[in-house]
């Protein structure tokens, strides 16, 4: 079998991570995500690679950037350097564009008399998003590995969808009125789950690959329960042996920040 890797550049990739980190407390911060999507609503029920967190990290990205660069568009027309900066990143990420300076000198570009910078935006604006889907990934792959911001991430989003501001199908309730538990996960979902957790229960470190002991059970919990409004996203699970899952049950949301250093000491 052959192993898959992608190749990430990693360009302002941190910078948006934090932004991401500094919003997901705030619950209502959730009603940037495009929910009128059929996608994004399977993914509250159904495991979905493009998870509830990867729509969230771009809603958060795109309303950002696109803000900034209309709102502070009088400071980029007059700042070349800050022009570059912004250039910087499609050529980082190898997106083909029509650079500032040739859509000023084209004949579209010689008939306009205010905003240019917001008018470049504009002919070039699926670009820009193009841009943030990539940035988007690149924020997944460091937050996927961080289960205190998937703990505060799913807890901000269970409270937006107990307080009815999303219109979820019937079909994706259960008799209670909360989202259905997925009575299995798929394949790729559990090995994305054992590996980031390095095959161990994240709350009291049990060995769970099978190697040291034979007679233990992996659960794939929900960091969030169901009952308390957990999805069935992909980042709302984790490892847990059967002990520490019977102990947590469906009534807290709870995980663990401790991690294997690149080190022992």
């Amino acid at each position: 079998m052959r192993y898959k890797t992608r190749q990430f550049v990693f360009y302002r990739t941190y910078e948006m991570a934090s932004l991401v980190e500094a919003c997901v407390s705030n619950s209502s911060s959730f009603m940037e995500i495009d929910w009128e999507n059929p996608d994004v609503l399977k993914c509250v029920s159904e495991f979905s690679k493009t998870s509830l967190l990867h729509y969230y990290i771009y809603a958060m990205v795109s309303v950002e950037e696109r803000r900034d660069l209309l709102k502070n568009d009088d400071i980029y027309e007059d700042s070349e350097e800050e022009r570059e900066n912004v250039e910087a990143a499609l050529r980082a990420y190898s997106i083909d564009h029509l650079p500032y300076s040739e859509f000023l000198s084209t004949s579209a570009g010689d008939t306009v008399e205010d905003f240019p910078f917001r008018q470049w935006f504009r002919s070039q604006e699926d670009k820009f998003e193009l841009l943030w889907e990539k940035i988007t990934d690149e924020v997944f792959h460091l937050l996927f590995a961080n289960r205190a911001f998937l703990l505060q991430f799913n807890q901000s989003l269970a409270d937006y969808l107990k307080s009815g501001e999303v219109n979820l199908p019937a079909e994706h309730l259960d008799e209670k009125g909360v989202i259905k538990r997925q009575p299995y996960s798929p394949t790729w979902v559990k090995k994305a789950i054992y590996y980031r957790d390095q095959g161990r229960c994240v709350l009291c470190q049990r060995d769970l690959t099978g190697l040291l002991s034979t007679d233990q059970r992996i659960h794939y919990d929900h960091i969030v329960p169901i009952n308390l409004w957990g999805t069935n996203d992909p980042c709302n699970l984790q490892l847990l042996c059967e002990d520490c899952n019977l102990r947590k049950s469906g009534t807290s949301a709870k995980t663990a920040t401790r991690y294997h250093p690149w080190w022992d000491y």
